[in-house]
Formats: C-alpha cells, sequence, structure tokens
C-alpha cells in the first residue's frame, strides 16, 4: 500500500489548513491510501482502490516537507511512502500526476454559486 500525504495542491493557488491545539501547531492534510505497489503505481492508478481520509500533520513535519522546494512557488509538496518507506523519484512523479489528476481545489463563493446557482 502506498500513502501520500498532501500538504496544499498540485498546483497554483494552493493553500494549507493549520490548527493549533496545546500549544502545537499542526496542518490538516489530506491522505490518500492507494492499494498498489510502487512497482504497479503505474498500471494501477485508473483502477486502484483508493481510501480518502484527513490527517494532522506536526508543523516540523511540514517544514521539512517544504525544505527543499522554491519558496516563490505555491504549489504543495507530497510525502509518499510505501510501508513507511520513501519511493522512489520515478514512483513520486507517478503519484504527483495521480494527485493532480484526482484532487481539486475550488473556490468556495464559486461552489456557491454553481451549487445554488447565479442569483
Amino acid at each position: 500500500m502506498i500513502k501520500v500525504i498532501t500538504l496544499g495542491l498540485q498546483s497554483p493557488n494552493s493553500t494549507l489548513n493549520i490548527i493549533q491545539r496545546g500549544g502545537k501547531r499542526f496542518v490538516l492534510a489530506l491522505a490518500i491510501s492507494l492499494e498498489t505497489s510502487a512497482d504497479n503505481l503505474a498500471d494501477a492508478m485508473p483502477n486502484t482502490p483508493v481510501t480518502f481520509s484527513i490527517e494532522e500533520v506536526p508543523f516540523a513535519v511540514v517544514k521539512k516537507a517544504y525544505a527543499d522546494t522554491d519558496p516563490d512557488s505555491d504549489v504543495g509538496a507530497i510525502i509518499a511512502m510505501e510501508d513507511g518507506k520513501a519511493l522512489s523519484d520515478e514512483a513520486l512523479e507517478a503519484v504527483r500526476g495521480y494527485v493532480r489528476r484526482s484532487v481539486m481545489s475550488l473556490a468556495v463563493r464559486d461552489f456557491k454559486r454553481n451549487l445554488l446557482g447565479d442569483k
């Protein structure tokens, strides 16, 4: 099983939801569990069973995930692992592509207008 934690989206204008509890900060992150292995990732993507959940990620982990990214980019970071081990660069790129295609953001205002109809 591959577990992916998305810290923001893989697209521009990405945001993070930060909570504070007991004096500690956490980022609420979308977690995706893919029922496949890194070896079968490319072939399994369209039909792979997927589970989505929300996880609290400690702020220190988020800072580490963003440490090697472009500070001027608003594209999110991804933490991905298989059985607790980091994925290869090739597998990580396949996961990024999956997340880019499967997880999107919509402004609340746009959602409400679409849901309620333009008034």
